[in-house]
C-alpha cells in the first residue's frame, strides 16, 4: 500500500496545529495490559525532518506465558507499521525473528507455529484482531500490541474490545452511505466510521456513517463516500490534503481551511495516508487557523 506524502508543506503545518491533547484517560481497559521496562527507542530508513514519532505499548508472551519483550517502542516513521515496531523490539533482543516482514510472522525466538497443532503466533491491537499482517497494519500513538504464542480456535466468533471514549465522540446524525472500493474481494473486511464535515457558519454538510468494504480502510474512501452522495464539490480528497468541499474552499489569504480529526486528534498525514478503524469518529471542519 504506497504512501502519498506529496501534500503540500502547508498542509503538515496546518494538520500539526490543528492537534489536541488527548482526552482524559478511563478507567483501565481489559487489554490495556501492564507495561514492563522494556524499551526500544529507534527510526526508520527513510524517515526525514517531519516524520512523526509514536510510542507503543509491546508485549510478546511465547509458550508457556514466557515473557520475550514487555515495555515501550518509540519510532520516528513515515508510515508507522505494525511491523516496524515488532521487529524493533524482537531486534533489540537478539531473538530469532521469520516472517516480520512479510505480515505473517511464524518464528520469534525458540517458537515456531505448528500447523499440525494449530499452534501459531496472534496478535491483537487494543484488544483486537487486526484484518491485515502486521505490515500492512498502522499503528497509532500509545497503541497496545499484545503476540501470543498459542493454540488458535479459528470457529471461535472475533473478540470485539471495549473501545475508549472522550469529548470527541459527537452526536451521530441520521445520514448514512454503503459502498465498497473498486478492487475489494470477498476477504475484504467492512468498516463502519462515523463522520461529521461541518462548513462554514456551523453548516452540516454530512452527519451519520459510513459502511464501507475496503481492503486499504483509508480516510479518504470514507470521506469521498459521503461529499459523492450528497453531490458536493470535492477537491483534494485523493491527494491527501482537501482544498474543497460543497461552496467551502481553502482561503490561504485568510488562513481558512479544511482540518480533520480522527477520535479528537489531528492525524500525521493527508487522509489518503490514514488508515481508520471499526468504529472511528471523523470531524472535518471549515476554520480559520492561527499560525
Amino acid at each position: 500500500m504506497k504512501k502519498r506524502f506529496s501534500w503540500l508543506l502547508i498542509g503538515l503545518a496546518v494538520a500539526a496545529l490543528g492537534g489536541c491533547k488527548p482526552a482524559p484517560a478511563n478507567d483501565k481497559l481489559a487489554w490495556q495490559f501492564e507495561v514492563g521496562e522494556d524499551r526500544v527507542e529507534t527510526e526508520a530508513p527513510d524517515a526525514g525532518q517531519y516524520s512523526p514519532t509514536y510510542t507503543v505499548n509491546l508485549k510478546i508472551v511465547g509458550g508457556e506465558e514466557t515473557v520475550l519483550f514487555n515495555g515501550t517502542v518509540k519510532l520516528k516513521s513515515n508510515t508507522m507499521w505494525g511491523s516496524e515496531f515488532l521487529k524493533a523490539a524482537v531486534t533489540e533482543k537478539a531473538l530469532a525473528q521469520e516472517g516480520i516482514d512479510l505480515g505473517f510472522v511464524t518464528t520469534i525466538g525458540d517458537y515456531v507455529n505448528n500447523a499440525e497443532e494449530n499452534i501459531y503466533w496472534m496478535y491483537t491491537i487494543n484488544g483486537q484482531t487486526p484484518d491485515w499482517g502486521v505490515n500492512g497494519y498502522q499503528m497509532r500513538d500509545n497503541d497496545y500490541m499484545l503476540w501470543t504464542y498459542g493454540v488458535v480456535d479459528f470457529s471461535k466468533p472475533p473478540v470485539v474490545a471495549e473501545r475508549e471514549t472522550g469529548d470527541w465522540a459527537f452526536e451521530v446524525g441520521a445520514d448514512a452511505v454503503t459502498g465498497e472500493a473498486e478492487g475489494a474481494t470477498q476477504y475484504s473486511p467492512t468498516y463502519t466510521v462515523n463522520l461529521k464535515i461541518v462548513g462554514g457558519d456551523n453548516t452540516v454538510l454530512y452527519n451519520g456513517k459510513v459502511t464501507w468494504k475496503s481492503s486499504t480502510m483509508w480516510g479518504s474512501e470514507f470521506l469521498k463516500a459521503a461529499v459523492t452522495d450528497k453531490a458536493l464539490a470535492q477537491e483534494g480528497i485523493d491527494m491527501g490534503f482537501v482544498t474543497t468541499i460543497g461552496d467551502y474552499v481553502n482561503n490561504a489569504e485568510e488562513n481558512i481551511y479544511w482540518l480533520y480529526k480522527i477520535n479528537g486528534r489531528t492525524p500525521d498525514w493527508g487522509i489518503n495516508g490514514y488508515q481508520m478503524r471499526d468504529g472511528d469518529y471523523m470531524l472535518w471542519t471549515y476554520e480559520a487557523v492561527v499560525f
